[in-house]
């Protein structure tokens, strides 16, 4: 409870936080965000706090909230081989942020419902101090695909859907955490009717 208070507090002010991303330096900010790019950061954070506690479902949400996932012979399971997504109302991660993203900008971003190719839209984010509460995170194993994305909040912390088995949750310190910390490859700014970004990330196919 004390976290969410201060979190409200940070999202009122639009504080900002130097954090480290791992990320080419090429087409770095050349103008300071705008109002309106701060206050779609802030509202989607808002929208996906609302969140919290919803469980995980493998292809589970939609713009309007979540949905029914489904199992496809590999993700949706839990660990004893049931699956478990396709009778679980939820969120996947890439589901999350776009619902975020969609009701928090009034339907003026739509976000594709695959982490790898989130990662190519928007504006890349390849600063310390440039990131904003509403930026996308994507992660990757060490020479691998893109495979999860979350969204900052601002403060270091994270909210995301992690995986089959848990719910939407934050974690509090992304950068130094010992699983995702080493996997952050790439963070995104969502922009209304956004080209794909000029700026490689890792190789990448659809993933959640």
């Amino acid at each position: 409870m004390r976290f969410l208070l201060r979190l409200t507090r940070l999202l009122a002010v639009l504080a900002l936080t130097i954090v480290l991303v791992p990320a080419p330096s090429a087409h770095a900010a050349d103008a300071a965000p705008t109002t309106a790019e701060r206050l779609r950061g802030v509202a989607a954070v808002q929208v996906a706090l609302a969140e919290l506690g919803i469980p995980y479902a493998w292809g589970g949400g939609s713009l309007t909230g979540p949905t029914l996932g489904f199992c496809d012979g590999v993700n949706g399971y839990l660990p004893d081989g049931s699956c478990s997504a396709d009778h679980t109302v939820g969120f996947d991660c890439s589901g999350l942020v776009r619902y975020a993203w969609y009701q928090g900008s009034a339907g003026a971003i739509t976000l594709p419902h695959y982490s790898a190719a989130q990662s190519q839209l928007g504006h890349s984010i390849t600063r310390q101090d440039e990131l904003l509460p509403g930026d996308l995170l994507f992660f990757a194993e060490p020479g691998g695909r893109i495979h999860h994305v979350g969204l900052y909040l601002g403060g270091g912390a994270m909210i995301h859907a992690e995986h089959t088995g848990t719910v939407v949750t934050v974690l509090h310190d992304v950068f130094q955490d010992p699983k995702w910390g080493p996997r952050l490859v790439a963070a995104t700014r969502p922009e209304p009717a956004s080209a794909p970004t000029s700026v490689p990330v890792l190789s990448v196919a659809p993933g959640e």
